[in-house]
């Protein structure tokens, strides 16, 4: 709620500053639109003053007539004055301001004063001197302001005070209607989510909001959805964890147990062989369930230029010995020429990557079977890796379901945590890749190709 009241203070506050502006300069264009008008009269009159001006022997005198026609306005008083060049009152009105500045030949200049405490507006014109052609004259009128400010008062009422009141009564409206029809609403929606607990992600109903704001609960109820699936992806995930770690824990609880009450040493040994192959096996299990939670989350380390041939080939020689006592021939099939493939990512992870995918195929090959680990690119030129086996593959029905966690195949014999393919999609997506199940070369086997950057035309077969 506080929030809310600062945003109207604020609202209110720009209004009136916006308001005392537009006045402001509302009161400047008035005062000019009264101004010239009646300086353009004060300046004919002052020229028609100059026209009737004579300067001879005895001094300066004007048409008779004149003078009495300046005094004829009813409402303003009409002063006038004719000054030679050095300033001196010469005719007329001796208390007329001077002028200040350099007069314009041509050009009249615009001054304001007083004349008996009275403020006046006063229009000079230069005229020529009929005694003296190289001197000149200055006339000056000078006029009172009642009918400037009679008119200013009329247009500030009309025309600024009126529409800035009309103003301001549409912009308290506008501020009623944004609170009682946006602004509350919003807030009851805050105080709604504010409410809920941290596993509340029911939908937010969308009439509860203002209709321009619908599509963006739409938008917060889909993510709550993608919320909602996530996290039961990671209940389910969890509860599979403790599953598979119960067991294996459970079997060393037991053996433990047993190695504690058996006296016979040979037996104690067997029972510690087991207990150490449980050990092995649980220890399997975690790292591959710490490599899943890592692969699944954002890249911290900045990403960088990784050759695949050298990640390739450092995971080849990881396994190279578990291939060996297995009469497995596992071989490497890189670009021509020794050319470089690389990709922007994580090393580590994409070594992992290719360690789970040889792992497999080293689990699954039989005896004296055939491992190829391919490096190259795609016929669009993107970067690929695939690990090809003559095991016995996975049937078509289960290629999707293979990349859940903890899954086994059917025909599956081999001992495993089910996590390999899974680790191997994450961190695929984890670097924009997608993973690729086909059967091997002439249809046996199985191949896995990673291609990088979301294309889909997989790499050519090795020769």
């Amino acid at each position: 709620m506080f929030t809310l009241f600062k945003y109207l203070v604020w609202l209110v506050v720009s209004l009136m500053i916006l308001l005392l502006a537009t006045i402001s300069i509302s009161e400047y264009l008035v005062h000019l639109a009264v101004d010239a008008p009646y300086d353009e009269k004060l300046v004919d009159l002052a020229r028609a003053l100059g026209s009737e001006v004579r300067a001879g022997e005895s001094g300066v005198t004007i048409r008779p007539g004149v003078a009495q026609l300046l005094r004829s306005d009813r409402r303003d008083r009409v002063f006038y004055a004719i000054r030679t060049a050095d300033g001196q009152v010469v005719a007329g009105e001796p208390d007329m301001p001077l002028v200040t500045g350099t007069l314009p030949e041509a050009a009249p200049l615009m001054s304001d004063g007083q004349i008996r405490d009275e403020p006046v507006r006063v229009a000079s014109v230069a005229v020529p001197s009929a005694r003296n052609g190289d001197s000149r004259l200055v006339v000056q009128v000078a006029e009172t302001l009642n009918k400037r400010l009679t008119l200013t008062e009329t247009l500030r009422a009309q025309a600024v005070a009126l529409p800035q009141i009309l103003v301001l009564m549409v912009a308290i409206l506008l501020i009623v209607y944004g609170y009682a029809f946006v602004l509350r609403p919003m807030q009851r929606l805050k105080m709604l989510i504010d409410a809920r607990g941290s596993t509340d992600l029911t939908p937010l109903d969308p009439e509860s909001a203002p209709r321009d704001m619908q599509p963006l609960i739409l938008s917060i109820n889909g993510l709550m959805e993608r919320l909602t699936a996530s996290i039961d992806a990671q209940r389910r995930f969890i509860a599979d964890a403790a599953h598979q770690l119960r067991t294996p824990l459970a079997g060393l609880k037991s053996q433990t147990e047993l190695a504690l009450i058996e006296s016979d040493s040979g037996s104690v040994r067997r029972i510690l062989e087991r207990i150490a192959d449980g050990t092995e096996h649980a220890t399997a299990l975690a790292n591959r369930l710490l490599t899943l939670a890592r692969a699944g989350s954002p890249l911290f380390a900045p990403p960088q230029d990784v050759d695949l041939r050298a990640v390739a080939q450092e995971a080849i020689a990881d396994h190279l010995p578990q291939a060996n006592l297995r009469s497995q021939d596992l071989g490497f099939e890189g670009p021509p020429n020794g050319d470089r493939v690389t990709v922007r990512g994580d090393g580590l992870l994409l070594r992992e990557l290719l360690s789970n995918l040889i792992d497999n195929a080293v689990r699954y090959t039989p005896y004296g079977g055939a491992i190829t680990v391919e490096v190259g690119r795609t016929g669009v030129g993107a970067p690929a890796l695939a690990v090809t086996d003559t095991g016995p593959g996975i049937p078509k029905d289960e290629h999707e379901k293979v990349f859940e966690p903890f899954y086994r195949g059917t025909e599956s014999e081999a001992p495993g945590t089910g996590l390999g393919l899974a680790i191997v999609r994450t961190i695929a997506a984890a670097h924009q890749a997608s993973v690729a199940l086909s059967p091997g070369p002439d249809g046996r086997g199985l191949r896995v190709a990673i291609l990088f950057g979301e294309f889909t035309t997989p790499i050519p077969h090795a020769a």
